[in-house]
């Protein structure tokens, strides 16, 4: 019980920014064109299909096109499903993915913020090893 309440915490720690964008999510042989409708350093909400029956056990492999030459490519675990709209938490990210995704937030949130969320971010891995 200690460690979901920590982990609910750190996730709230990391502002989420709205963000509308198209994103493809993948698992197995399923794909769904979907929408991005919020985004932070630790998850992302993406809008519910009507053709949905995933294997919730399994990880989803997210294409998000943020207006770059190449979207953003990340994976995420489900953790709720709300009515019209889904939250997953991302795996831990590779550091071009973090400068990416960082790049992308420090536009809406500022270079200060972001820094300091990349930051609390780092600690968090950190004490996790």
């Amino acid at each position: 019980m200690k460690d979901t309440f920590r982990r609910e915490q750190e996730r709230r720690a990391f502002t989420r920014v709205k963000i509308r964008a198209p994103v493809e999510v993948r698992q197995g042989e399923n794909c769904w064109q979907l929408e991005l409708l919020n985004l932070s350093l630790t998850g992302l909400a993406v809008t519910e299909p009507e053709d949905w029956d995933p294997d919730y056990q399994q990880p989803f492999d997210f294409l998000i096109y943020l207006n770059r030459e190449e979207p953003l490519e990340v994976r995420a675990r489900i953790i709720y499903i709300n009515p019209g709209y889904m939250g997953f938490e991302m795996e831990p990210l590779s550091e071009a993915q973090r400068t990416t995704l960082g790049e992308v937030l420090a536009t809406y949130l500022g270079q200060d913020r972001i820094r300091e969320e990349l930051d609390f971010l780092a600690e968090l891995e950190r004490e996790e090893d």
